[in-house]
C-alpha cells in the first residue's frame, strides 16, 4: 500500500510543478459540456461557420491542439464559441497568457462559466489556488449541473488537499454525468491522497479499470507526495 505521507514544505514549494503536470493530464475535463452553450449569445453563423468550429473541437478532442489552431488563425466568425475554443486550444499548447485573456474575454459573454473555468485553470497551474478557487466557485454557482465544471472545481479542492470536499464534487459529476471518465479517475486519485487505497481500488475495479491503469493512477497521486518526479514530468 502506497505511503500517503505528505510533506507540507515540499507540497507548497512545487505545487504549482504539481498542478501543471496534472492538469496537461487527464486530471481536468477535456472540452465538451461547456461546449453545449453553443447559441453564442444569439449571434448568426454560417453553416460553413458552423462546421468549422465542429472541425476544431473535434480537434481538441483528439488532442490536435496545434492543428486546431491553424484552424482557428481563418475563423471570422467572432463568436463566443470561437474565442473559447481559440483559449482552450492556446492553453493546450502552453500559450497560457493569451488563452487567460480569451479566457477574460469570455466571461464577458453567454459563456460566462466557460470563462471563468478557463481562468481557474491557468491560475492553477502558477500556484494561485486561492484566486483559481474563486473563479471555479463562480463557475460552479453558474454551472452547477455541468458535470465538467464540478469535476474541475473538485480537482482544484484536490489541489488545496481538501480531500473530502473534492470526492463530494466527482461524486456530482458521475452522477450528473454517468461514468464520467475523468471524474471516475480524479475520484479514485482523491481515495489514494485520503488515505483510503482499498476503496481506490474496489471503485476501479467496479468500474472496469485494469490493474495496470489503476498503477497509472497511483503514480498520478504520487505525483502529488513526491514533488520531484512532477518536476521531471511538467510538460513546459
Amino acid at each position: 500500500m502506497m505511503n500517503t505521507s505528505i510533506n507540507n514544505a515540499c507540497f507548497r514549494r512545487f505545487l504549482p510543478l504539481m498542478l501543471a503536470s496534472l492538469l496537461l493530464s487527464a486530471c481536468a475535463s477535456a472540452p465538451s459540456q461547456l461546449s453545449q452553450n453553443r447559441a453564442d449569445c444569439g449571434a448568426s453563423l454560417s453553416q460553413a461557420q458552423r462546421v468549422k468550429l465542429d472541425l476544431v473541437e473535434q480537434l481538441l478532442s483528439e488532442g490536435s491542439y496545434f492543428s486546431a489552431q491553424a484552424h482557428l488563425e481563418q475563423d471570422d466568425s467572432n463568436s463566443p464559441r470561437a474565442l473559447w475554443l481559440t483559449a482552450e486550444a492556446q492553453r493546450k499548447t502552453g500559450m497560457l497568457s493569451e488563452a487567460y485573456d480569451n479566457y477574460r474575454d469570455l466571461s464577458l459573454t453567454c459563456m460566462t462559466a466557460a470563462g471563468h473555468a478557463g481562468m481557474a485553470k491557468i491560475l492553477a497551474t502558477r500556484g494561485d489556488l486561492a484566486i483559481a478557487h474563486q473563479h471555479m466557485l463562480k463557475a460552479r454557482h453558474l454551472a452547477p449541473t455541468s458535470a465538467d465544471v464540478r469535476n474541475d472545481y473538485g480537482f482544484i479542492l484536490l489541489a488545496m488537499r481538501d480531500f473530502k470536499a473534492a470526492q463530494r464534487e466527482f461524486m456530482t459529476a458521475l452522477q450528473l454525468k454517468n461514468g464520467h471518465p475523468v471524474a471516475l479517475r480524479n475520484m479514485i486519485i482523491s481515495l489514494i491522497l485520503d488515505g483510503d487505497t482499498r476503496t481506490a481500488l474496489r471503485l476501479a475495479q467496479n468500474n472496469d479499470i485494469n490493474s495496470a491503469e489503476f498503477n497509472q493512477l497511483l503514480e498520478k497521486a504520487n505525483h502529488f507526495t513526491e514533488p520531484t518526479v512532477a518536476k521531471r514530468a511538467i510538460v513546459r
